[in-house]
């Protein structure tokens, strides 16, 4: 493991962090940072370094921007214009990448920077002198949530899906901090990957407190968030009961958004949020976000969907309406309404979990599971909210299934989903119609390599137990 993971230390700001390579740098104490040893001498500093780690996930190389732009364009529904895209993420959408692009190497080291501040916390947690057991408990069960919600996702773009490869090599397992002498660890079974992410989630479920909906900060992982992963974890494994259950956990006392909360952009949290990363006006993304990429004025205005997928929605569906053809702006494509700015540019919560993805998730195991009529119960919840007055669907089987995903893909896109949903499944990847880059392969062809990432050289080259025969297939 390269020593930036093992001489990091916690600090109250984590935004501000610079990655480098050089020993030298590593050597200096950020001026902010509190010193490793005063950061559990107290109840406020601790929870300081849990909002520190919360914070690395709004950077724009992880989940404030990277992450979900790249799981949508790595799809078919979605693209990069192919003019005036300022060159972002064109490596990325015509899924041409090698191991030393930074789209590869900054989610690996923020997801490791994160991962190593998880584990100081868990480690120290019960060291705190003036907190009372029920803070270390909210305090650990969060650290253990976030470090599987990074777990989770590192892993799903990293490694090869579950359903092709239970014991493939995926990433490292570091759930414990290491000395700088220590022995550096190589790539796990994928299963065993899956099997601490699962055990982190179930003992966040244990430690996290029961509260009531109006009572939970959704800038933090909170029971319902625990439970809405673990649906997610369960899912990529294809544990259908398990998934379902955690799903309702989730969703449970949970209002939908209404079609006016659906059309004020996605830009803040609302009645079925279960997590979002939290931004102020003062750390905002600006140009490097969600917005900015999306909304078709006041930013970079890259992202546009696919006509093809557009067709796939009733004229009286409510998300219809979030597709726009303006020549003015673009001429030849099709611009996203879906997320605003927020009073200014960049300005805008990304809603990470939301109620909405739980029902589709509880739709699609009991599909699986052969209860056609609650899978049917549970997706009209998303289709009647979207097209009032659609009839329940009378599909089962592979049709149902076949309906549920369709569903996921209307409901969630831009949302960061396709890219898993795709490779989860092991479904055909095929891109027509006005995308500028095709492609049209299926799980049985060389090219499916292409929906998993390289890791990182930079971590080949630091990682005396990974060598480039380790490195994935087609890199």
């Amino acid at each position: 493991m390269n020593t930036i993971i093992k001489k990091s230390i916690i600090t109250l700001f984590s935004l501000s962090l610079l990655f480098s390579c050089t020993n030298d740098f590593l050597e200096l104490d950020p001026s902010f940072a509190l010193k490793e040893k005063d950061v559990f001498s107290k109840y406020s500093s601790a929870h300081s370094a849990l909002v520190g780690a919360y914070d690395q996930l709004s950077s724009p190389n992880f989940d404030g921007l990277y992450n979900p732009i790249m799981s949508d364009i790595m799809g078919e529904d979605v693209m990069i214009n192919s003019e005036d895209n300022w060159n972002w993420f064109t490596d990325v959408y015509q899924m041409n990448l090698l191991p030393t692009f930074t789209y590869i190497n900054s989610p690996w080291w923020i997801g490791y920077k994160i991962i190593f501040d998880t584990n100081k916390i868990i480690e120290n947690v019960n060291n705190i002198p003036d907190a009372t057991q029920e803070q270390k408990d909210n305090i650990e069960g969060q650290a253990r949530a976030l470090r599987a919600y990074v777990n989770l996702k590192l892993v799903q773009m990293y490694a090869p899906a579950h359903k092709r490869n239970s014991m493939a090599p995926s990433i490292m397992i570091v759930d414990q901090v290491l000395d700088v002498e220590a022995e550096d660890p190589g790539r796990s079974p994928l299963q065993d990957a899956y099997d601490l992410i699962e055990s982190d989630l179930l003992k966040a479920v244990e430690l996290l407190p029961d509260l009531e909906p109006l009572d939970i900060d959704e800038g933090f992982i909170s029971k319902k968030g625990a439970h809405a992963l673990l649906a997610r974890t369960y899912l990529d494994q294809e544990k259908w009961e398990e998934a379902k259950v955690n799903a309702q956990n989730a969703y449970k006392d949970l209002d939908l958004m209404t079609a006016n909360e659906m059309y004020g952009g996605f830009m803040s949290r609302n009645s079925e949020t279960i997590f979002t990363i939290a931004y102020t006006e003062e750390d905002n993304n600006v140009y490097l976000s969600l917005p900015s990429f999306y909304w078709p004025v006041g930013g970079y205005s890259s992202m546009r969907a696919n006509d093809k997928f557009i067709e796939k929605f009733s004229t009286e569906d409510l998300r219809f309406f979030f597709f726009l053809k303006e020549e003015e702006i673009d001429e030849n494509r099709n611009l996203i309404l879906k997320f605003g700015h927020n009073r200014i540019v960049g300005n805008a919560e990304r809603i990470v979990i939301r109620a909405s993805e739980m029902y589709l998730i509880e739709a699609e195991c009991e599909a699986e599971l052969g209860n056609y009529s609650k899978a049917q119960d549970a997706l009209h919840v998303i289709q009647s909210r979207a097209y009032p007055g659609v009839p329940k669907s009378k599909n089962v089987g592979q049709e149902l299934i076949d309906e549920v995903l369709l569903e996921r893909r209307k409901e969630l896109f831009g949302e960061g989903f396709r890219w898993n949903d795709i490779k989860r499944r092991q479904l055909p990847f095929v891109r027509e119609g006005d995308h500028w880059v095709k492609f049209n392969f299926t799980a049985n062809d060389n090219d499916y390599y292409r929906l998993t990432f390289p890791i990182p050289q930079s971590e080949i080259d630091a990682n005396t137990n990974i060598s480039e025969a380790d490195q994935n297939i087609g890199y």
